[in-house]
């Protein structure tokens, strides 16, 4: 296998993965806004908008990476990215023929959901097959660091593109709504992700023959069943994963929830503003994946890395719904970001280095799942409670259940020491094994 300086599979990929990484942005940034915009600032009608988007989300990322175990990760990358270039292009198009409603909305947010949530495991497991095993700690910190520069760049210029065209639009008298200018952030994103997906279509791994192996001899079902054993015998990941799921109820899902009514409703700014936090998430996590760049952790650590993490993270999500200072905002975003990063890019090297290559996609789609699958759930609650309750009461209920969480996995050894691996295959061998492995 070549160099990684000199491996032009990867360089496909790496460009892929980026140009995807730019689209997601501007739909990140438009679709809460169009939602708000249309459903009056309705914080219930916002969560369920979003969980439209979150629940098959949950669902393709399972069926992604089983997809993935039983043909190939290319393969469902392409399909992927093609699927989603459609529905996005397609909705666009609607949004500038017709009035938008909350079931366009809803129809948008379940395709686009299922076809990007397909290609997220492949994406992950697809770097152990292009590159050498010594590369792949390289390979991560170059794609998901470029991803999280990208995070910190990508959402102020998105932020910016939005607010000239508006301004242009209403310049030369185009504007028929306040939301024609958000048509355009969805064909941006269309694509950008089109361009990615045929970037997809000059690698070739020679996988014909394998794939057609693998196809008869297994149903999906039986490869989803077989992913959904190894993970939850596996002495490890079941319990990252059954943390996993905690810390995406508590944190992730009130966050994807609470930015934008925060900017919208609390601080009552315009769309920039929550590009302004998205970037400072960005710039947060770029530094985080920089440190395990830097310090090379020892993976057995894992553990104890990801519960000192979060519970700075926690106290920061505390103290996030008593701010009313962007700028104050931004920075508790840069450090919610720097634990998230260093922990993404950790764990994602511990993942491709300890599990078997033939496991790997359906064992990250777990993975993905306990971080996202959740996640609807989760905003849906929060949604109801921001009627209920203002947002300082819900970040100090649900950041000090995240603290206590953590604070309590440091005094279990059986928790801390998640990171260190017993068994590479608990299929195969029962009997525990340590295996000493830095990334």
């Amino acid at each position: 296998m070549q160099l990684l300086s000199k491996n032009s599979k990867f360089h496909l990929h790496w460009v892929g993965v980026m140009l995807t990484q730019i689209g997601a942005y501007f739909t990140l940034i438009a679709l809460p806004w169009l939602t708000l915009s249309v459903a009056n600032n309705n914080p219930t009608t916002l969560a369920i908008i979003m969980a439209c988007f979150g629940i098959p989300h949950s669902i393709f990322i399972l069926l992604g990476g089983s997809i993935a175990d039983k043909y190939s990760p290319l393969f469902v990358i392409k399909l992927s990215r093609f699927g989603f270039a459609c529905c996005t292009l397609i909705f666009a198009l609607a949004l500038y023929f017709i009035t938008p409603s909350i079931w366009l909305l809803v129809g948008f947010a379940i395709f686009a959901g299922g076809f990007s949530a397909l290609g997220f495991p492949a994406n992950q497991s697809f770097i152990p097959r292009i590159v050498q095993h010594d590369d792949i700690l390289k390979a991560n910190v170059l794609t998901m660091g470029s991803s999280f520069v990208i995070q910190a760049c990508a959402p102020v210029m998105a932020g910016f593109c939005l607010l000239w065209i508006k301004l242009y639009l209403e310049r030369h008298g185009l504007v028929n709504s306040n939301i024609d200018h958000l048509t355009f952030a969805f064909l941006l994103d269309a694509a950008l992700v089109f361009i990615a997906a045929c970037c997809t279509l000059k690698i070739n791994l020679g996988e014909k023959n394998e794939t057609k192996a693998l196809s008869k001899t297994h149903t999906l079902f039986k490869t989803v069943q077989t992913s959904f054993h190894y993970s939850f015998t596996h002495q490890n990941l079941k319990i990252i994963l059954l943390y996993l799921m905690l810390i995406s109820i508590l944190i992730h899902g009130p966050l994807l929830i609470l930015l934008p009514y925060l900017v919208k409703v609390t601080l009552n700014m315009d769309e920039s503003a929550l590009s302004y936090l998205l970037a400072s998430q960005g710039i947060g996590t770029f530094v985080g994946a920089t440190l395990v760049a830097v310090c090379k952790p020892n993976m057995q650590n894992l553990g104890k890395y990801i519960l000192c993490f979060d519970l700075i993270t926690a106290i920061v999500f505390i103290q996030l719904g008593f701010q009313s200072s962007l700028v104050l905002l931004c920075l508790s975003l840069v450090t919610i970001g720097c634990a998230a990063g260093f922990t993404v890019v950790a764990g994602t090297t511990w993942y491709q280095v300890n599990i078997p290559i033939e496991k790997l996609s359906g064992a990250i789609a777990f993975v993905l799942f306990a971080i996202h699958g959740l996640i609807p759930l989760s905003s849906m609650l929060i949604g109801t409670l921001i009627e209920l309750f203002n947002v300082a009461q819900i970040t100090t209920v649900f950041g000090t259940f995240t603290a206590i969480i953590c604070f309590v996995g440091l005094l279990s050894p059986k928790v801390r020491n998640m990171g260190k691996v017993l068994s590479v295959d608990t299929e195969s061998k029962n009997a525990p094994q340590d295996i000493t492995s830095n990334a």
